[in-house]
């Protein structure tokens, strides 16, 4: 009988020593690799950030205003303006202008929940305006014919150049708060392959005419966006993909 009790005692100290020896190496193992995040994470504070920089003939435009980020230009229409990004300032330019001024039809700018570098689809807003100024001429695009002639658009940031093929142009509108639908002024582009398939499926059902060309994963896209007066909220988008 003590001999067994002897053999349960040592059964559970070298139970307890394998159990304190584990302990113990996942404290130290979780000691290392807690030394190695903080030496990771100096080694990044100290590294001098590099922003990109600002192509030459955009410099002026944004030394004298620096949310300056980029200019849009679309053949045979009025639009050829100056995009403005305020990430930290909803539709800081809906009503103002490019210098800061009061002004009804405002500046074109990206949506602020996009991030211009990461960002796979990079909205642009502009007010409909009837004199044809801002996206006042992007309905141009709801004509198919002129769709053929004008196929590509401009849009440089202030640090490269780069043209897009138009993907569809579209008649769509906010939809109500109570509806599940999808709304497209939510997709901002991300890792989110269900996101990104909802996104293409919308423009699938919703494109007034077709042109070939279909987003594909990892795309990089700009979509215009613009009131518009065929319905309550509604809204024209012209969805193009970068091509260079």
């Amino acid at each position: 009988m003590k001999n067994k009790i002897i053999k349960i005692i040592r059964i559970i100290a070298t139970i307890t020593l394998v159990v304190s020896l584990l302990i113990l190496a996942a404290y130290i193992i979780g000691d290392i690799r807690d030394a190695r995040a903080a030496a990771h994470i100096e080694e990044l504070r100290n590294q001098e950030a590099k922003a990109p920089e600002v192509l030459d003939e955009y410099a002026a435009l944004y030394k004298e205003n620096p949310d300056t980020i980029g200019w849009l230009t679309v053949d045979g229409t009025e639009i050829d303006n100056v995009v403005m990004y305020a990430p930290d300032e909803i539709e800081k330019y809906i009503h103002t202008d490019f210098n800061g001024e009061y002004s009804f039809r405002g500046c074109l700018f990206i949506d602020e929940y996009c991030d211009i570098f990461n960002s796979d689809n990079l909205i642009i807003y502009g007010h409909n305006m009837k004199d044809g100024t801002m996206f006042g001429t992007l309905l141009y695009y709801a004509d198919e014919d002129f769709y053929k002639q004008h196929k590509t658009i401009k849009f440089d940031t202030i640090y490269e150049k780069h043209t897009y093929e138009i993907v569809a142009a579209i008649k769509t509108r906010i939809p109500y708060d109570s509806e599940d639908c999808f709304r497209y002024y939510e997709y901002t582009g991300s890792n989110d392959e269900k996101m990104f398939d909802e996104y293409s499926k919308f423009i699938e059902e919703n494109r007034l005419y077709e042109t070939g060309v279909k987003l594909e994963k990892g795309d990089k896209i700009i979509t215009l966006s613009t009131c518009a007066y065929h319905t309550y909220n509604g809204r024209f988008i012209v969805v193009a993909r970068q091509i260079s």
